[in-house]
């Protein structure tokens, strides 16, 4: 393992100073520009939690890490800028590993940051652990001049709107976790999914500047659970469409030649870094445009209710469907 200085020479070497951070990587803490900030979000990864050494790459790891935050941003309508860096390293630990989470970091920077947004490294912190490695980033965002896009706007008569699609990234956690035996070299979308997911940050941020939703979340811990967090926080019930939800021909795939259930995976399975909104019906022609202008994979699957019909998940049929678990939940175990 490199020393802790050298580690922190390297993060500086590789990601130059963000803007909005007027003294970063070197002091006690950073210093940022007055009035630039205004979002803040924070994910974690933890080894044997949410990651494995045998079957995810550093790259992977540090990929999704800054992922997982950035989706958050977009969640919120806004646009991301500096994150902070905490790493908890065994001693013993190869110094090419935190060295690839670092690259994961940089390439998911480039390949899922527009031009617009400048991502780097403001600071963050370096430890040893004899545990399993832990990875903190915490990513600073600016909101929209319209104001952040909160869980607590919607009404009922809302449509539920879901940018993107579900199910992937659980049907290749379930591959790699040997669930599910397939041959070398198939499902290559849905192993990425879990390994290397999107964040719909343009769209986010679009999406914020125009107003467009009364309330959006990102789907992380699955998609019956999120959409439960915007009715809980809008106070208001819902109807999901179940058989309005997209679905990506590997899932299909594994439908009919391994019987998967495909259905539960796309309403629970989490880490798909997708956007779930409710809009108005009168801003509905606005979201269907700017999926024509951008090229977004937009889908209306529901309709936001009054608060005592609860959630109804209307299945392939149309009869209300239900699931013993309607997403990932931290300390469920204990």
């Amino acid at each position: 393992m490199t020393t802790e200085f050298e580690l922190i020479a390297r993060i500086a070497e590789l990601f130059g100073a963000p803007e909005g951070v007027a003294v970063g990587i070197g002091d006690d803490g950073a210093v940022l520009d007055p009035g630039r900030f205004d979002l803040v979000t924070m994910d974690t990864m933890v080894e044997g939690v949410h990651f494995e050494r045998d079957w995810s790459s550093p790259q992977d790891v540090g990929w999704k890490l800054l992922a997982s935050n950035l989706s958050d941003i977009a969640a919120m309508g806004g646009g991301p800028g500096a994150f902070f860096l905490s790493m908890a390293l065994p001693a013993d630990l190869d110094p090419r590993w935190p060295e690839g989470v670092l690259e994961g970091i940089k390439d998911a920077a480039g390949a899922l940051v527009p031009e617009s947004f400048e991502v780097s490294a403001g600071g963050g912190d370096l430890s040893s652990t004899h545990g399993p490695i832990v990875l903190t980033m915490t990513l600073m965002g600016e909101a929209s001049p319209a104001g952040p896009v909160l869980r607590r706007g919607a009404v009922p008569g809302d449509r539920i709107v879901l940018l993107g699609q579900t199910g992937l990234a659980a049907a290749g956690l379930a591959i790699l976790r040997g669930d599910i035996e397939v041959e070398s070299g198939q499902f290559a979308c849905a192993l990425r999914a879990h390994r290397r997911p999107g964040a719909q940050v343009r769209a986010g941020a679009l999406l914020g500047l125009y107003g467009v939703p009364s309330a959006m979340i990102d789907v992380s811990d699955g998609l019956v659970q999120d959409l439960g967090h915007i009715l809980k926080a809008s106070e208001v019930g819902a109807r999901l469409e179940a058989y309005s939800l997209p679905h990506h021909p590997e899932l299909v795939m594994l439908r009919e030649e391994y019987d998967l259930d495909i259905l539960t995976m796309m309403l629970t399975g989490g880490d798909d870094y997708e956007l779930l909104m409710t809009i108005p019906p009168a801003r509905m022609p606005k979201i269907w445009d700017m999926a024509r202008r951008h090229s977004w994979d937009v889908h209306d699957i529901g309709e936001v209710r009054s608060p005592d019909e609860g959630m109804v998940v209307l299945g392939p049929d149309g009869e209300p469907v239900a699931f013993e678990k309607g997403g990932y939940r931290h300390f469920e175990a204990l």
